[in-house]
């Protein structure tokens, strides 16, 4: 059962007809047109539905909107999130028009029907400054329930770069190190700002008609998988994700050990300027972080096994939670660690949980914020305009291990601070912050031009990638050039993201475009994307059996990046050219850290016009393979 649900005029309607959760949002954003409205327009629709598998890793929830920040199409997964909301008997809901006040969207599922009901927060916005609060406050008012919540912290009320989160509840009490954040494209920004939405809460009757012809299905999809690997289901998926539960040859585990350990100095610190680096100086550097990062993840959670899932019965315990139940991932660590001059993890956890308790995109929050640093320290912003004081952010502030504690507690007090600032707009320059680095660096050219050098811009200092005339995104954070192609979703890991190496652009693209491939389908059934290696010889079975055909799920995948291509195109018509010298540089100076003579010599003989000539035949390729025109203009 699909719907969508009109929170102007209370109601919802019906929708016939199977959806993958992907292919829903994208058939309702062609629907309304929203390439046409300001993603802060009500008539804007927000979608998300459930995985469509029912086997373990099949329950993800799947969020398409027009991004704030992309200005365009996207979407963010939450895990686990789709397990619970099976009980609602529904596959696909969306969301169009706006509440008259602040609201809780409450849809309720018992006895095989749908009640949708609105619980006035006027009054609890007016003084709304931490997400966690919000989150006890459902709690409290919905724990004889088997719930889940899905809520916007206060980052999505004043910027362009909220998120979700959502927690597992068990027997009336949050289970520990659980939370999800579903954050990319400020996504949380688009449900409060279009929708006046602050949660989705959810529940329903476990024994509805649905979840038992589920359970029928999943004997069936589990039964294929054992029958394929001859091994039981449970040691198939421990198998394929080692790297998730616990690598035993690194003695560590989750996204956080794994990467660290494996990055080496290629690790990003003090907003990407790492590649200006020496080997040596960056080797050093990694070191203090193997010890007051990965060393004292591993006392605090690898070793005392501090392990859980995200909500969904699965074996893989990918959540690796310490002290106060904070959960550590690598791309929010990093980008609130080394990228902002902090090395040790303590340190670290102050940053991310005030990022956390704000509400906002950490990845995205993170690269904002050594963007500002940067422009601090090198007085393209004033310390008296932004409101905090100026960062410690050279190497050579971090030589001495007293050095590195101490300055490394300085910077994460300024962060924090500033994190304050944005949230809460503080000072005008907060104001600007929260529209993101690539508004806010057109604004910036203007307002301060007299400090900028003849041909020099803010933008030169900040990471992301463009869409269109002031849309944008913050890779993935991988030192892998194809991080920085402007392809149709960027942010997320619809790239070759393999980093430590460099490619000619056809053969990055060809990569890429099988990457793409992949992850869309993955994304696009609501399978976790921890399970791919060993899901993916298996899924189209899989989806045969859940289908009743002999399904091509290649063409279906192929389909629905067309349609994000056409939506795109009306919206911009070619994809920009990179415009920040920082990220020429990543490029130019990783062809020659990845020993490609060949670009080095190009780049160093001229960087801008042989970047461009790589990205047009990147592009040039990729659309070739995804049979679209997606490519630079002259």
């Amino acid at each position: 059962m699909n719907i969508i649900i009109n929170v102007s005029e209370k109601n919802y309607e019906n929708i016939d007809g199977t959806y993958f959760p992907l292919s829903w949002g994208m058939e309702l954003h062609k629907k309304y047109k929203t390439y046409e409205l300001h993603p802060y327009d009500e008539n804007n629709v927000f979608c998300f539905g459930r995985g469509v598998l029912p086997i373990i890793g099949g329950n993800r929830l799947i969020f398409s909107f027009k991004s704030p920040l992309w200005e365009s199409f996207h979407f963010s997964a939450m895990g686990g999130a789709g397990y619970q909301f099976k009980d609602t008997g529904l596959k696909n809901v969306g969301i169009i028009g706006k509440c008259e006040k602040p609201s809780l969207l409450v849809i309720n599922g018992e006895n095989n029907a749908i009640e949708i009901d609105y619980i006035d927060m006027e009054d609890y916005v007016k003084n709304y400054t931490n997400i966690y609060d919000l989150n006890n406050y459902i709690l409290d008012k919905f724990k004889d329930k088997n719930y889940r919540a899905l809520i916007v912290g206060p980052s999505s009320i004043n910027s362009n770069m909220g998120a979700v989160l959502s927690q597992t509840v068990r027997n009336g009490k949050f289970v520990e190190g659980s939370e999800d954040w579903a954050a990319r494209g400020g996504i949380g920004s688009a449900l409060y700002r279009a929708h006046n939405i602050l949660g989705v809460v959810y529940y329903g009757d476990k024994n509805n008609s649905s979840n038992k012809e589920e359970k029928e299905l999943k004997s069936k999809l589990k039964a294929i998988v054992e029958e394929y690997y001859e091994k039981p289901l449970t040691k198939v998926i421990i198998e394929g994700t080692k790297k998730y539960r616990f690598d035993k040859e690194i003695n560590t585990g989750g996204t956080f050990g794994c990467n660290y350990v494996s990055l080496k100095d290629k690790a990003p610190m003090f907003n990407w300027k790492m590649i200006y680096m020496g080997k040596e100086e960056r080797t050093e550097l990694h070191k203090r972080l193997l010890t007051y990062f990965v060393g004292k993840f591993n006392e605090e959670s690898t070793n005392p096994k501090k392990w859980t899932n995200c909500g969904e019965p699965c074996p893989v315990l990918c959540k690796k939670y310490r002290l106060d139940g904070l959960k550590v991932d690598y791309e929010p660590y990093s980008a609130n660690g080394p990228q902002i001059g902090v090395f040790d993890i303590h340190a670290t956890d102050k940053v991310v949980h005030r990022i956390d308790a704000m509400g906002y995109d950490a990845i995205e929050m993170g690269e904002l914020l050594s963007w500002v640093f940067e422009l601090l320290d090198i007085g393209l912003l004033k310390p008296e305009e932004v409101g905090i004081n100026k960062p410690k952010f050279s190497p050579s502030d971090f030589k001495t291990e007293e050095d590195m504690l101490n300055n490394s507690n300085y910077n994460s007090s300024q962060a924090v601070e500033l994190v304050n600032i944005i949230a809460f707009e503080k000072n005008e320059i907060g104001k600007i912050l929260a529209l993101g680095k690539r508004k806010a660096s057109q604004i910036f050219n203007d307002k301060f031009k007299d400090r900028l050098k003849e041909g020099e811009k803010f933008e030169d200092y900040a990471v992301y990638v463009p869409f269109g005339k002031s849309g944008e995104m913050a890779p993935t954070l991988y030192w892998a050039i194809g991080n920085f192609m402007p392809y149709l979703i960027q942010g997320k890991y619809l790239t070759h993201y393999k980093y430590g190496v460099f490619f000619e652009p056809e053969k990055l693209s060809q990569l890429s475009v099988a990457r793409t491939l992949e992850e869309a389908t993955l994304e696009n059934l609501g399978i976790c994307r921890f399970h791919r290696v060993w899901i993916n010889p298996v899924i189209k079975d899989l989806v045969n059996e859940i289908m009743g055909i002999d399904f091509d799920l290649e063409e279906n995948t192929r389909n629905l990046i067309k349609d994000i291509y056409e939506y795109n195109k009306k919206i911009c018509p070619n994809p920009h050219k990179i415009e920040s010298n920082r990220v020429k540089d990543i490029i130019a100076l990783g062809a020659e850290e990845f020993g490609d003579e060949k670009w080095s010599k190009l780049f160093k003989e001229d960087r801008d016009k042989y970047i461009d000539e790589y990205v047009k035949r990147a592009m040039s390729e990729y659309s070739k393979l995804l049979d679209i025109d997606w490519n630079i203009k002259d």
